[in-house]
């Protein structure tokens, strides 16, 4: 029994490997390389005065000064319209139940018929630039790209609160139900973009049907990436340890909760059939070696004591590697990584019975039907 349950361990560490092997990021250039390019900056903003400091600040310091920096108010509550002026934004003010749309997309498209730039960077409210040559590097990493498709960033997470913490496996499991960051590498189509960032050329963004193409998603960049593949337009996509950082749900547990629940369990839809399943192996074995753990401690053998112990802090050790890979978090606190495992089971089951049987998520005090 004890040998079943170390191969199981050992097999849930080698699908941790496999279907999250190595994330690249946007590297650094030299600072004598030159771009000359004109891009605006898009930020869809609902309620999100005390995230879009942070964001438009670090703007304002960049080497690379964007054309102008576009924030589509989608019918804040809050001060959001009056803070993005603060900063010397152009804000753009909507309604998006005129609009009809679902989620961000609205907020996103508006902003791009208006934007003058000859290419288009989405970013979320809570993102920031974390070096003055963040956006620079972007821009030179698309260059070497040849400007082809669009390339999007999920954003390297920073804490300042122990919740955030409960952040940790939803971050790990956006990257590794991309496709692209498994051990196979490139042999699997990606499942689209990232979220909070998307950067494309104003006119393909255009001509490809843009965020019209994905009115009714929630999961907007997701979605509209799989469109661009579809039209085999290509996706590039990078961790934004060096240059796109954020800080998620700032406002609490709550909000936290709220958030992920809102379109994870839709999300995973996207994930190929192999990922899937290298995930499952990966979480069954955060319960099975927590479980062996436990069975260690009450057995009163020495040998299934060291067994078990072992076999604890080999997945913590693996745990811990693919948290580095998604943010900042704490080591220390992540040595209790069953608490996170059960938050992370429940908030899923709980976002696909809101998704699936409900068929409405809530956030930011609206209710979204999907």
């Amino acid at each position: 029994m004890q040998t079943l349950i170390i191969g199981f361990i050992l097999l849930s560490i080698i699908s941790g490997w496999f279907v999250l092997w190595k994330v690249p990021g946007i590297p650094k250039h030299s600072k004598n390389k030159q771009i000359n390019k004109k891009i605006s900056v898009i930020i869809p903003a609902r309620n999100e005065e005390r995230n879009l400091p942070m964001l438009l600040k670090s703007l304002t310091g960049q080497t690379l000064q964007p054309v102008e920096v576009l924030v589509v108010d989608d019918d804040s509550e809050d001060d959001t319209a009056e803070v993005a002026a603060s900063f010397g934004t152009r804000v753009l003010q909507y309604d998006s139940k005129e609009v009809g749309w679902q989620g961000k997309s609205a907020a996103c498209f508006v902003g791009a018929q208006a934007a003058k730039g000859e290419y288009l960077l989405f970013l979320d409210a809570d993102v920031f630039l974390p070096s003055e040559e963040s956006l620079r590097a972007i821009l030179l990493e698309f260059k070497r790209q040849d400007f082809k498709g669009a390339l999007s960033i999920q954003p390297y997470h920073v804490i300042q609160s122990l919740y955030e913490n409960f952040s940790v496996l939803f971050n790990i499991i956006v990257l590794a139900g991309m496709n692209r960051f498994s051990i196979l590498k490139e042999r699997l189509k990606p499942a689209g973009a990232f979220g909070p960032s998307l950067l494309i050329d104003r006119n393909l963004y255009f001509e490809m049907g843009g965020h019209e193409l994905v009115k009714d998603s929630i999961m907007e960049n997701i979605d509209l990436g799989s469109a661009m593949l579809k039209q085999h337009i290509p996706i590039h996509l990078y961790s934004g340890y060096e240059c796109l950082h954020f800080r998620m749900y700032p406002d609490g547990i709550k909000s936290l909760s709220e958030g992920w629940t809102k379109s994870f369990a839709q999300a995973s839809t996207s994930t190929h059939p192999l990922i899937l399943i290298g995930i499952s192996l990966w979480i069954s074995g955060a319960f099975i070696s927590f479980g062996f753990f436990v069975w260690g401690m009450v057995s009163g053998n020495f040998t299934t004591l060291l067994l078990s112990i072992l076999g604890y802090v080999l997945y913590y050790l693996q745990f811990y590697r693919m948290a580095n890979l998604a943010g900042k978090f704490s080591g220390g606190l992540l040595i209790f990584y069953p608490l996170f495992f059960f938050y992370f089971v429940g908030l899923f089951a709980w976002s696909a019975i809101k998704t699936f049987v409900f068929r409405t998520v809530s956030w930011k005090g609206r209710s979204i039907d999907v």
